[in-house]
């Protein structure tokens, strides 16, 4: 779609709305719909508020979105308040005809929010404080701390887009990174030690499979998350050189797989069939956030398989592996983020630097 010469002048947070769907009845009675907020299924509603839900809710849900939002109980833990779930479903129901966001995982992404926000922080269950762009903010940079950038950046994307519709002023305000590092840290020797502990102690034998495949995969390989689904026994090729893992998709290559990884492909590949995936059968639909779903419910602390990734990475880069035969290995023509990962190397002593960049310019 060309842009127009009002679209060319637009401010960033403008266009972030428009792209999902044209929420400005909403934001025509922005005002109504944050004070009515929670009460949006009262009996004899005020007419006004009854005409603004008509063009902006719950008529322009589907069914199923419809049912989602609607539905007696919410999926509340034991933590959040009854109190608060007429709240949380009227929130949703603005967000939800604007947004490409599934309806399940905005109540999901809205509930831990309110809940943290009244029940952590002692906050008033109030349309104007809890979708302020500086609640947000907040809840965004120091609550979800176990969980990935990425993760935390899909939580506050869900709230925003419910704050950009009833809260339309807050929106010229540029929200706090949630990190200056752009790339993940690698993980200590010793967190590698536990995270090998945490695999053996899963509580069912598929649970124990793929923490070794998550392990093995990115942390002996350097596979990508969302590459793990691409791998089958058929891919990994043993001999005496080694043990070589072929990956497809995007970026085909063959990665020779740490030894120190190799006892435990060794026994992946006893107890998992030629035809299936070395993860296993896979119950869900898409395969994305695989790793993450997975390690949300396992028994213990797990690691982030992004990480995972740049602990292979950066232990390359400690053993001096010629960059262009790293970049092969990791399936990137270029590294852009390579100095955040240079941070983890530590420098050579005066002797030592001098020694080798001697050495390299008389070769």
């Amino acid at each position: 779609m060309q842009k127009t010469s009002a679209d060319a002048h637009a401010p960033i947070y403008t266009n972030r709305v428009t792209r999902w769907g044209d929420n400005s009845h909403a934001r025509v009675h922005s005002e109504m719909l944050a004070e009515y907020l929670g009460s949006y299924r009262m009996e004899n509603p005020p007419r006004e508020l009854k005409r603004a839900l008509a063009k902006s809710a719950y008529a322009a849900l589907p069914a199923e979105a419809l049912d989602a939002v609607t539905q007696e109980g919410l999926p509340l833990d034991q933590n959040t308040s009854p109190e608060l779930e007429p709240f949380i479903r009227d929130a949703v129901t603005i967000a939800a005809p604007h947004t490409a966001y599934a309806v399940k995982l905005l109540l999901a992404s809205v509930t831990r929010y309110v809940t943290w926000c009244v029940r952590d922080m002692g906050w008033p269950l109030d349309a104007r404080v809890l979708w302020s762009v500086r609640a947000i903010d907040i809840y965004s940079t120091t609550a979800n701390q176990d969980r990935a950038e990425g993760t935390r950046r899909n939580y506050r994307a869900h709230l925003m887009r419910i704050s950009e519709v009833l809260l339309p002023h807050e929106h010229p305000e540029k929200v706090t990174p949630l990190s200056k590092r752009t790339t993940a840290a690698p993980y200590s020797p010793k967190e590698m030690d536990e995270f090998r502990t945490w695999a053996t102690n899963q509580l069912t034998d598929q649970s124990r499979d793929r923490a070794m495949v998550m392990l093995v995969l990115c942390a002996g390989a350097g596979i990508r998350p969302g590459e793990i689904p691409l791998i089958y026994p058929s891919d990994i090729t043993a001999d005496d050189e080694g043990i070589l893992v072929s990956v497809g998709g995007d970026q085909p290559r063959d990665v020779p797989l740490l030894a120190q990884w190799e006892e435990w492909m060794r026994a992946l590949l006893k107890r998992r069939p030629d035809g299936e995936r070395l993860w296993g059968p896979l119950t869900r639909k898409s395969t994305h956030n695989l790793t993450s779903v997975f390690t949300e419910r396992s028994h213990g602390n797990p690691p982030r398989a992004d990480r995972l990734r740049a602990t292979w990475l950066v232990q390359h880069l400690r053993a001096g592996v010629p960059m262009k035969e790293l970049f092969r290995a990791a399936g990137v023509e270029k590294m852009q983020h390579l100095h955040l990962y240079l941070e983890f190397i530590d420098r050579l002593d005066d002797t030592d630097f001098r020694h080798v960049l001697r050495a390299e310019s008389q070769s």
